[in-house]
C-alpha cells in the first residue's frame, strides 16, 4: 500500500493512493486512484469582454490506474532492501470537464456561463521506473515517468462565441516527471 507524488514536464502535479497484492515478491497486480492538476497555465482562452475563469484556467481531473509491479530480486544490506522495479499502467481520466466562463458585456457586471466537453483523452498509457528501498514494512521508491497524457486535451475542444480553444494551449503528447512514494507491505 503506498502514497505517491510526482512532478512532471506537463506543469502538473499528482498524489495518489495504490495498493498492489503482490504474488510473489517479484510481480504485483493492483493500481491506485489519485488525481493531478496543472500548476502553470501555459495558455489563457479569452476573447472580447470574456475569459475563462481563472480557477478552470488550470485543468485537474481524477485518475484511476490499474497496473503491473515488476522488481528485481533484492539486493540486502543489514536491514535494507534495495531493488529496482518497473511499472507499466493506464491511467483511466474522468472523462468531462465544466469550465466557467467570466463574461462582462456591461462592466462592471460579471456573468458567469459554463460550457462542458466529454471530448478529449481519456485514457492514457504510462510507465514508472524507479528504485526502492525497504527497511522492514516500511518503503521509499523514487523514480523517473513517462506517459502519453495530454493535460490540455479536453480544453483544445471547448469553444466559446465561435473561437475555439485549440489555439489558447500548447500541445504536449509526452510527459514525463520524477515521483516520489512511500510504502507500507504488510
Amino acid at each position: 500500500m503506498g502514497f505517491n507524488g510526482a512532478l512532471t514536464s506537463s506543469d502538473t502535479w499528482q498524489l495518489e493512493f495504490s495498493y498492489h497484492y503482490m504474488f510473489n515478491r517479484y510481480v504485483g497486480l493492483g493500481g491506485s486512484v489519485g488525481s493531478w492538476k496543472v500548476w502553470y497555465e501555459d495558455g489563457w482562452a479569452s476573447g472580447k469582454n470574456w475569459n475563462i475563469d481563472e480557477d478552470d484556467n488550470k485543468p485537474w481531473n481524477f485518475y484511476l490506474r490499474p497496473s503491473v509491479l515488476l522488481k528485481t530480486p533484492a539486493l540486502k544490506y543489514r536491514a535494507c532492501a534495495w531493488s529496482i522495479f518497473a511499472e507499466p499502467g493506464v491511467m483511466l481520466n474522468i472523462p468531462y470537464q465544466r469550465v466557467c466562463i467570466e463574461s462582462t458585456p456591461n462592466w462592471p457586471s460579471i456573468e458567469y456561463d459554463y460550457i462542458s466537453t466529454t471530448k478529449g483523452q481519456w485514457l492514457a498509457f504510462d510507465l514508472r521506473l524507479g528504485v526502492s528501498l525497504d527497511v522492514g514494512p516500511c518503503g521509499v521508491s523514487a523514480g523517473y515517468m513517462m506517459s502519453n497524457l495530454d493535460v490540455y486535451s479536453q480544453y483544445r475542444h471547448l469553444s466559446y462565441k465561435g473561437i475555439s480553444f485549440k489555439d489558447f494551449y500548447p500541445r504536449k503528447s509526452f510527459m514525463q516527471g520524477a515521483y516520489i512514494s512511500l510504502s507500507y507491505n504488510f
